[in-house]
């Protein structure tokens, strides 16, 4: 599971970290407020209860040093990863000059590459002559950190950043290329049928719906009513087009899918509108082919909520 760790701020990163940390080195880790840290955002010193494992354990003085990015897509590997290493290792020199390490992990939630971030932990190493020095990728924290521990979990609200919408997100991505690409042929053959294809919005009991979804009324008034609704019309001559037939069976698919995830996961959030933009994130984050097409996903969630494919009736 992916935990989505780039959506946490920079000092929920630090804390999650040291938190970690009590659990892989001991209860003796000593976290560091916000300012100027001198390379570091916790401490410990002592032997490692289970790091690198129980049976390896590594002793003396650990620093710890969590550096985050916002970015989904970021990499151990990029420019700028190796840059930011290139001044942590001067904070490290004076540490080590100083007899205040040991021992070095540097936590990241970016991507771990294995050969570039060997030969960046080499690189401390050998201009720093601390002896043991570990760098810690996104998929090491989520996988060995927190899949087993749903407690640090629970206690950061990851469940809130990550829920296993195993969704058919790449037929959706597909429908919503699509729309945009017949668009324009789309709003003309409204344009001659309007009366035809007037999009019938009187069947839903709205009020009713929105609470007992927790959709509150400002987000529907200025977000489907006021926004989306205008382009329901268009969704609608989409699908009943006979050359999507396809995608039309992609779109309940997708739906149906969805609405068996909400509501098994439904408690997770507060109001629906969070589910809304929740999902709109996993869609599109990091996917240039959506480029100038992202809007029409947020439109085509509000279709399928509006027409009781998603969430109660």
């Amino acid at each position: 599971m992916d935990y989505c760790l780039y959506n946490l701020h920079t000092t929920e990163f630090e804390n999650l970290v040291n938190t970690i940390c009590q659990e892989i080195l001991g209860t003796g880790v000593i976290s560091f407020s916000e300012g100027k840290d001198g390379g570091r955002d916790g401490k410990f010193i002592g032997t490692a209860q289970n790091y690198p494992s129980s049976n390896d354990t590594w002793s003396g003085k650990f620093i710890i040093q969590a550096k985050h990015t916002s970015n989904p897509i970021a990499s151990c590997s990029d420019n700028d990863f190796e840059n930011l290493v290139g001044k942590e290792i001067e904070k490290v020199k004076k540490l080590k000059n100083d007899g205040d390490i040991d021992n070095y992990l540097l936590f990241t939630n970016r991507k771990y590459s294995a050969l570039k971030g060997e030969r960046l932990c080499k690189r401390i190493i050998s201009e720093t002559d601390v002896a043991n020095v570990a760098i810690i990728g996104k998929e090491t924290i989520n996988d060995q950190y927190l899949n087993p521990n749903k407690a640090i979990v629970k206690q950061y609200n990851l469940h809130r950043t990550h829920i296993p919408f195993d969704f058919s997100d790449e037929e959706i991505k597909e429908i919503i290329l699509a729309f945009k690409e017949q668009l324009p042929h789309v709003e003309n053959s409204i344009k001659s049928k309007s009366d035809e294809l007037k999009y019938d919005f009187s069947h839903i009991e709205k009020e009713d719906k929105n609470n007992k979804n927790k959709l509150s009324q400002e987000y529907y008034r200025e977000h489907i009513l006021e926004t989306s609704l205008m382009e329901f019309n268009k969704i609608e001559a989409f699908l009943n087009n006979p050359l999507n037939e396809e995608l039309k069976d992609y779109y309940y698919d997708t739906a149906n899918e969805l609405n068996q995830i909400i509501s098994l996961k439904r408690d997770d959030f507060d109001a629906f509108e969070e589910l809304f933009v929740h999902i709109y994130n996993l869609i599109t984050n990091g996917v240039s082919s959506l480029k100038g097409a992202k809007r029409h996903v947020t439109t085509f969630l509000h279709y399928m909520y509006v027409e009781c494919l998603i969430g109660r009736k």
